[in-house]
């Protein structure tokens, strides 16, 4: 019986998680190809997408196409519509540990904590960590192994992470908490959706 309900429940939670990485992908070619910079400044949403990728999406598939999509972003961005290619080096393999450290977080934070108000400090903590993880593999990365500083160090390094992380987590905190604002008014409407996320 638990079988044929688990089942019968799965197409509708193929359904959604198609949904999520779909919404996903539309909001990181608003954001990351800035085609919106003429009306509106958006920050980048990549760190806080995978981050929701990771709590409904749990294949590794879904991982690697929204990071396909990323670089295939950046490739048009930087090679067909001229835009600046300083910050594409051979360290932008980075970006995969630094994307697999939110979307963990994400797995994480869907299977060991609640939808509950108790349960939203253990994730604001668990999300501002991932982050700075995040853009220390990033930004670290880059730094060091990008060739862009021939004289790198942590002298160096530390001033960097100061000056840019402060905007990387208030964006990723704003754009996840607008996300958990959308999935608790999917919820309010329809209750079960809960359900088709937990199926796996």
């Amino acid at each position: 019986m638990i079988r044929a309900e688990h089942a019968a429940a799965l197409p509708r939670s193929r359904a959604l998680q198609s949904c999520v990485l779909a919404a996903l992908a539309a909001v990181m070619l608003a954001t990351r190809t800035h085609s919106l910079s003429n009306y509106i400044h958006l920050p980048d949403t990549s760190l806080a997408s995978f981050f929701v990728l990771g709590y409904f999406v749990r294949q590794p598939l879904g991982f690697a196409a929204l990071f396909a999509l990323g670089f295939a972003i950046d490739i048009v961005v930087i090679y067909v519509l001229g835009g600046s290619g300083f910050c594409f080096t051979p360290a932008y393999w980075m970006l995969v540990p630094a994307y697999g450290v939110m979307w963990g977080a994400g797995r994480y934070a869907a299977e060991r904590l609640g939808e509950r108000a108790v349960d939203l400090l253990p994730a604001a903590a668990l999300l501002v960590g991932a982050t700075v993880v995040s853009q220390l593999l990033s930004s670290g990365g880059f730094y060091f192994l990008g060739g862009r500083y021939p004289d790198a160090s942590l002298a160096g390094f530390a001033p960097r992470m100061e000056r840019y992380l402060p905007a990387v987590l208030i964006a990723t905190l704003v754009w996840t908490g607008l996300a958990a604002a959308i999935w608790t008014a999917v919820l309010a409407v329809a209750p079960d959706m809960r359900r088709q996320r937990q199926i796996r």
